[in-house]
């Protein structure tokens, strides 16, 4: 019984042996694509961006005090007047922008004599002299019943390096007190156009 249990260990022994070798044959393989793929990088520095600027000058200047609409002993009836020129002085191709301006008039004692003022904006590039009266021909932008509220509501666009003029007059009223005195501040206010409406 002995001899004949032998060769059967023997046989089973051979058998293992093989499943050992075939599965070494299936691992392999599979180690083989685990390997790392090769790699490359390029790191590209494309230079620096700079942002233009946006900027509105009036007479080449952000602020400024305009002699031509002080007047001293200003009667009833009379008037003043003076020019602007509004410039796009912003850099960019595409800092083309849009302007309002603004008003307010504040008084000294006695009161209501910017209550008796009277607007009046047109386009003209010289002021037209009458005696001694100061006065902007062109065509009207707008006549406002005081200088509180907006001269130029409607946005007048301007172009890179692009300018306007605005010759903005003053009336005083038959109803302006003796002895009252007004002072005038006008705001220009400047917003980009939307490059890609």
């Amino acid at each position: 019984m002995r001899l004949r249990d032998e060769p059967l260990l023997h046989v089973l022994g051979s058998v293992r042996v093989r499943a050992v070798l075939a599965l070494g044959i299936l691992v392999a393989p599979l180690g083989v694509n685990t390997m790392a793929y090769w790699s490359s990088r390029v790191v590209l520095a494309p230079g620096t961006v700079q942002a233009g600027t946006l900027d509105l000058t009036v007479n080449g200047a952000n602020s400024l005090a305009e002699a031509g609409l002080t007047v001293g002993n200003m009667a009833p009836g009379a008037t003043t007047a003076a020019v602007f020129t509004v410039r796009n002085a912003s850099a960019g191709g595409n800092a083309v922008l849009t302007y309002t301006v603004h008003a307010t008039a504040a008084d000294a004692a006695p009161a209501g004599t910017s209550a008796a003022l009277v607007a009046k904006v047109t386009t003209a590039s010289t002021v037209t002299t009458s005696g001694t009266n100061k006065t902007c021909g062109g065509t009207v932008v707008t006549t406002a019943a005081t200088f509180n509220g907006p001269l130029v509501a409607a946005p007048r666009e301007l172009g890179v390096g692009a300018s306007q003029t605005l010759c903005v007059q003053a009336s005083l009223a038959a109803d302006a007190p003796a002895g009252g005195r007004s002072t005038i501040t006008m705001t220009f206010k400047a917003v980009q156009k939307n490059p890609n409406p």
